[in-house]
């Protein structure tokens, strides 16, 4: 009863006969739960964006922070029409135009949005998240069909959020929680990088397992389709195989430069590895945060749990109070090993990107893990333009997109923000940005406060508390209609349980429409099984 009781303050009823049986652990309840959030954040995202100013922007009396020449321009102006910068230049030789929408950043540094070149998006917070720390374009590096779907809305102007690259679902020889693409042998390699690039994908990405056959054979398709190969370093396979042979384009978590199964440093000449290739590495160093640590108490008692589902901080609460005494060694070797691989890396001046692996890590917020893993890589002796340029110039160029964003410049993406200080010499800067231009959107620093508030509202463990009917079910349902009808795209895995959930418990009708909001048909050759529970 207790259960049932908890449950009944999240206002779900379609699960009704099954919990009363007992089956506190239904299949459905949290993906329930969560798209019952992810309705109210979508709707949090569809209010900011319109009401945000858009169209044609001037933003006046500005100091252009240009982080390739790390020259500061002041005084100047930069007009934005829709998604574009359309001019640069000095206030005073600025033109006038009457109907110009005008922000105020008179004193203030306009840098370009921030890059996240490692994310695994699954609930809508991400999206919010990432615009209110400063995040404009983000990498998505394990894709699915409602991803897609997203990065086209967003694309669009129908859907708010920082602009999405996508590589493909993983490809594996093993099945990685039952979602990975398995691939047996080269011709399934080959044949699974045909469907992705069919599917939309914009990268083909590796994993951990993968015999040298099976890479080899990705490669060349990916490469034979014009597709980059991004990823891990397979196990069995060198660096300097994976990124002469496999000519990876950008590698992951110093996999290769590191042995994942030891966390040591790897005994390979990175020099010779590195030699006249072209790629880039995300070291993604928060990810040594995983195993927690002597920083994580002070994490749980700042704003950001909030931003975090309620089960979410109840699992990182779990972690602290009951610490597993050897996850603690291993995060420290993680951590000693990741140093020393940096250190290897560092005089050989190797191209660097951003990328932090959120969001399904303990301690990771999405987002703001960004912020934390720009002085991370700083405290590993980068200079601050360095890294800067690896959150802005250098994720463009790793993904060819270089004249579209990364810099303040006509023609380029209206994706900006505005700053107190210089974040070329000094990172934290960005910590506290006054607000962020995306897709040309104006989002100042108040509505972005009170989005998150909003969200924190949302994760609130007293949030909602409507008793359990079959019109509450039917109310949800109806919001994440309408929210698709506004171009929001909601994640095909939890549409799939609840569907089966509701299909389950005898309620075809509200499981039909539920499917119905899907990217794809569980039928379509694009589609993957979302993770098992």
């Amino acid at each position: 009863m207790a259960a049932l009781k908890r449950l009944r303050s999240f206002g779900f009823g379609l699960l009704t006969a099954a919990l009363a049986g007992g089956a506190t652990n239904a299949p459905g309840v949290q993906p329930l739960a969560r798209l019952s959030r992810d309705a109210a954040v979508a709707e949090v995202l569809g209010k900011m964006r319109d009401i945000a100013p858009y169209g044609l922007l001037r933003i006046d009396k500005v100091r252009i922070v240009d982080p390739v020449t790390e020259r500061v321009t002041p005084d100047s102006t930069i007009y934005v029409r829709d998604t574009r910068i359309v001019w640069t230049g000095k206030t005073v030789d600025a033109p006038k135009v009457a109907d110009a929408i005008r922000i105020d950043g008179h004193g203030r540094f306009a840098v370009p949005g921030l890059t996240d070149m490692h994310i695994h998006s699954s609930r809508a917070d991400g999206w919010l998240l990432n615009l209110a720390a400063g995040v404009t374009t983000v990498r998505d590096m394990d894709g699915f069909p409602w991803i897609l779907r997203a990065r086209d809305q967003i694309n669009a102007g129908k859907m708010l959020g920082p602009t999405d690259y996508v590589a493909g679902t993983i490809i594996a020889a093993e099945p990685l929680d039952g979602y990975a693409v398995v691939v047996a042998n080269p011709a399934d390699a080959r044949r699974a990088v045909r469907q992705q690039a069919a599917c939309g994908y914009d990268f083909i990405k590796v994993h951990n397992a993968l015999r040298q056959a099976q890479f080899d054979a990705v490669a060349e398709q990916a490469h034979a389709l014009g597709m980059d190969l991004v990823g891990h370093v397979p196990h069995d396979i060198s660096l300097d195989h994976a990124l002469h042979v496999g000519r990876m384009r950008t590698t992951e978590h110093l996999k290769g430069f590191l042995i994942d199964q030891t966390l040591l440093p790897s005994d390979e000449d990175y020099k010779t590895a590195l030699a006249g290739t072209e790629t880039w590495i995300t070291p993604t160093l928060y990810t040594r945060r995983v195993y927690g640590g002597g920083w994580a108490p002070a994490f749980m008692v700042s704003r950001l749990p909030a931003y975090a589902p309620p089960e979410v901080r109840l699992s990182w609460r779990q972690q602290l109070a009951h610490p597993d005494q050897e996850q603690l060694a291993l995060g420290v070797r993680f951590r000693n090993t990741q140093e020393i691989v940096m250190q290897r890396l560092k005089p050989l001046k190797p191209h660097w990107l951003t990328g932090t692996d959120a969001e399904g890590y303990p301690f990771n917020v999405m987002g703001f893990a960004l912020l934390d893993e720009l002085g991370l890589m700083q405290s590993e002796g980068l200079s601050a333009a360095d890294v800067f340029r690896a959150s802005t110039v250098e994720a463009a160029a790793a993904m060819h997109e270089s004249g579209e964003f990364g810099v303040i410049a006509k023609g380029y993406r209206a994706d900006l923000l505005l700053l107190d200080a210089n974040p070329l010499q000094d990172l934290s800067a960005l910590n506290n940005n006054q607000g962020v231009m995306v897709h040309g959107h104006w989002l100042d620093r108040q509505m972005l406060d009170k989005a998150l508030t909003d969200l924190a509202t949302i994760y609130s463990d007293a949030w909602p508390v409507p008793p359990m009917s079959a019109a509450n079910e039917r109310e949800l349902i109806n919001r994440l209609v309408s929210a698709q009808a506004g171009g929001f795209v909601f994640d095909d895995g939890a549409l799939v349980k609840v569907a089966d959930a509701l299909s389950k418990a005898g309620q075809t009708s509200l499981a039909a429409s539920v499917r119905s909001l899907m990217s794809v048909s569980s039928g379509s050759p694009c589609f993957v099984r979302p993770p098992t529970d």
